[in-house]
């Protein structure tokens, strides 16, 4: 009996595949074409033959220029695509859905992006890194209630928020886990947003009495540092317009004059905000270290100028914090009465 070899050359054309329940899915026109291999089969029989085979499958597309949108409140798109470099900017729209979520994992089975994000207009999101694979996109819109036209998940080689001067409070909840888009100056503040869910573990106990309650979204600016060693230090978001009367937020903080809430107009201080939200008359004041209270200052006197938050720990003790988040501007107010100890407006004109 005699042996022979079968060889079959196969061309892989490796794809992106995007399954769409909706309207508008755009893709950039280089496709990464596969590699092709040569698999060799032995067999034993009187028959010799060569077998050459194309199998062409959809076509995948590099992540860079990868864009996604749509007009539709309540849909959910399925994407993938190519990373062909270790680090893109995401870019994404909520537009006229009040929030998206988005969900990125790579081949390698690891979660890179796991977000709501309620920017209504395209924004710098944040730097995607991670290795080069495949990755899943998971792109659903909420419920109708945004103002800024498609929903919209893109990627491109910029990797740094462009300068720009926002009609809204930019990363204004720190919902991508970074201060992308705010200044950070010493180490009061850390490296990145506090996690409430990480910091409630009933593990980790990263609070003070009780866990953290009342909570503006899951990830906030923290100066507690879970009962370690606390430092000084500020944080200063991008420039906005103040097209809004009322800039509401959340907050926890003890009463101190080193620890308050600013706007900038330039760069000078235009109003300051003392807050203490350890009022124990406050409903829950048995739990005040850890209770976000409802906190709103008026911007009135800057009406229509570019202002910037910046907000102030200048003490270096563990019992005096201040963490915040949920920034926004607002046409009306959202203030906890009892926890404003001392509100400043200065003379900008």
């Amino acid at each position: 009996m005699k042996h022979f070899a079968v060889t079959i050359t196969v061309i892989i054309i490796i794809l992106v595949a995007a399954i769409i329940v909706t309207t508008g899915f755009v893709l950039p026109k280089n496709p990464l074409i596969g590699t092709t291999y040569t698999t060799t089969i032995s067999k034993a029989t009187t028959t010799v033959q060569n077998v050459t085979t194309t199998i062409i499958q959809p076509q995948l597309y590099q992540c860079s220029g990868t864009y996604i949108n749509t007009t539709m409140a309540n849909t959910s798109i399925q994407a993938r695509c190519q990373m062909t470099s270790n680090s893109l900017g995401l870019w994404v729209a909520a537009g006229n859905s009040s929030y998206v979520k988005l969900r990125i994992v790579g081949a390698n089975n690891k979660t890179y992006v796991n977000q709501t994000i309620t920017y209504d207009c395209i924004t710098f999101f944040k730097n995607f890194t991670g290795p080069k694979q495949i990755y899943n996109i998971s792109f659903t819109t909420g419920p109708a209630g945004g103002t800024c036209g498609q929903s919209i998940v893109k990627f491109n080689r910029t990797t740094v928020p462009p300068s720009q001067v926002y009609d809204f409070v930019y990363n204004g909840n720190f919902s991508n886990d970074e201060y992308t888009g705010w200044n950070v100056t010493g180490a009061g503040f850390g490296n990145a947003p506090l996690n409430l869910t990480y910091a409630n573990n009933a593990i980790v106990r990263c609070y003070v009495g009780s866990p953290w309650n009342n909570i503006p979204g899951p990830y906030v600016a923290s100066t507690y540092s879970c009962g370690l060693q606390a430092s000084p230090g500020n944080i200063t978001s991008s420039p906005f317009t103040v097209s809004k009367p009322f800039l509401n937020f959340k907050i926890v903080s003890k009463p101190h004059a080193n620890l308050y809430v600013e706007l900038l107009a330039g760069n000078s201080p235009a109003i300051v905000a003392v807050y203490n939200t350890y009022n124990l008359s406050l409903s829950g004041g048995n739990r005040s270290a850890s209770t976000f209270r409802n906190a709103g200052i008026p911007l009135t006197s800057i009406a229509g100028k570019i202002a910037r938050i910046r907000v102030v720990a200048g003490t270096a003790t563990k019992q005096n914090f201040i963490v915040v988040g949920g920034f926004h501007l607002s046409t009306t107010p959202n203030q906890q009465p009892g926890i404003l100890t001392n509100l400043t407006i200065y003379n900008t004109t």
